[in-house]
């Protein structure tokens, strides 16, 4: 089985056995120095961590075997994101803009083939409910 993951949302992980930082981890560095870099036009695909472990287990259960897209499929902009990973952030912040070295491309993937073979719900409003969860565990 080979997948292709989208952008994976989660808690904050410092170890030091990391390959490399992930949106939410670069998020939440910044924002605990009190920035947050402006992403207006910018739109990924996202998934949280909590719905790529059951999409995992669904395709293990299944036997699945070829390539799928893991993600929630829609375009979604990265400043709705930010606003739902600041949820409960009630420190002034102030926004910067992005530099050059940031990965600033644009892009969704088609997750058809997957959610026909797995059949489970994998909706934008479980992302958001999950980032706001995040934001409560972090800040408060």
């Amino acid at each position: 089985m080979i997948l292709r993951i989208s952008n994976i949302i989660g808690s904050p992980n410092n170890s030091k056995k990391k390959l490399h930082k992930t949106f939410s981890d670069i998020f939440f560095e910044t924002v605990k120095r009190g920035l947050i870099y402006k992403n207006k036009d910018t739109y990924k695909d996202f998934i949280s961590i909590k719905k790529f472990c059951e999409i995992i287990h669904a395709l293990i259960i299944n036997g699945s075997y070829g390539v799928f897209n893991v993600s929630i499929g829609k375009k979604i902009y990265t400043q709705k994101i930010i606003k739902w990973l600041n949820y409960h952030n009630y420190n002034k912040v102030k926004l910067i803009n992005i530099n050059n070295t940031f990965n600033n491309e644009s892009f969704t993937l088609n997750n058809d083939k997957l959610m026909k073979r797995i059949k489970i719900k994998n909706r934008l409003d479980d992302l958001r409910k999950e980032c706001i969860n995040i934001s409560k565990n972090f800040f408060i």
